[in-house]
């Protein structure tokens, strides 16, 4: 059964249907959420509460658009509710694993890849979402700017903002 076919089910009451809309995308929002929030507690929290509000929202869902920028928008919206309800500053966590042998090799990804996510958490909130719809979640230029809503330009201006701030951070 396509995206579609189950959405229209969904909307009309089917638990089957919703529940596979749900797991087809609930790792990917969890994913995006975990890298915007550096927080894998807060991540599983704001993921759960995005999910309430997508079934709650989803009689207003217009198919014309797409299920996954809708539920970025979502995933968004609900972070920073989440942020202003907490106020607090996102933190960064140590390297998931700790006590695990791990390869020496495996130790030098993981350090690479704890660099890139602090050199992403220290972007401005706009330019580290646009990095990370874009290139974690392979959102196009006009997608982001849907579930940003602004117009494509200030996207295209964010994202090259975004990229020049990650290479004065010697990443690339």
């Amino acid at each position: 059964m396509d995206e579609k076919e189950l959405v229209q089910r969904a909307k009309i009451g089917d638990k089957e249907a919703l529940s596979e809309l749900i797991e087809i995308y609930y790792d990917e929002v969890y994913s995006f959420l975990y890298r915007r929030m550096g927080n894998k507690a807060a991540a599983e929290d704001v993921t759960q509460d995005t999910f309430i509000k997508f079934i709650k929202n989803l009689p207003y869902y217009k198919e014309k658009n797409k299920l996954k920028s809708f539920l970025f928008t979502i995933a968004i919206n609900t972070s920073n509710d989440f942020f202003r309800r907490h106020k607090q500053e996102t933190s960064l966590h140590s390297l998931d694993n700790v006590g695990e042998e791990i390869t020496e090799d495996e130790t030098l990804q993981k350090e690479k890849a704890l660099i890139v996510r602090q050199a992403v958490l220290s972007l401005p909130e706009v330019q580290r979402d646009v990095i990370i719809l874009r290139f974690y979640h392979d959102l196009k230029i006009k997608e982001i700017a849907s579930v940003q809503k602004v117009p494509i330009p200030t996207v295209k201006t964010r994202l090259r903002r975004a990229l020049k701030a990650l290479k004065e951070c010697e990443l690339w």
